[in-house]
């Protein structure tokens, strides 16, 4: 995960992004701005736990306070140049004929 927020900032700086990503990662389902589909992570897992000074060592006990741990993000086409595939260098408007040629090879 991390992809969305250097995407935004190249963009910001008018600096051509290339996201590299197999196929079987493209999804019609992902909605951007969306935890419907988007996984959440273990929160703990953003903790250092070694760490006694660490301000969120003791997070739970805050009813305010819960760690956002997503597993991947999703990145807004228009931030991204061209998508590098074991396929090819793709633009963006190619994700929707990668994920029907997907269906077509699985007979659906």
């Amino acid at each position: 995960a991390g992809t969305a927020q250097v995407a935004l900032a190249a963009a910001a700086s008018n600096v051509p992004v290339l996201v590299a990503c197999e196929t079987h990662k493209f999804s019609e389902r992902v909605q951007t701005d969306a935890f419907v589909y988007n996984e959440l992570g273990d929160p703990d897992a953003l903790i250092d736990k070694n760490d006694e000074n660490s301000p969120l060592k003791d997070w739970r006990s805050n009813p305010n306070l819960t760690p956002l741990n997503l597993t991947y993000d999703v990145t807004p086409a228009s931030l991204v140049t061209a998508v590098i595939t074991e396929k090819a260098i793709l633009p963006c408007t190619s994700a929707p004929v990668v994920l029907r040629t997907k269906l077509t090879e699985y007979g659906m």
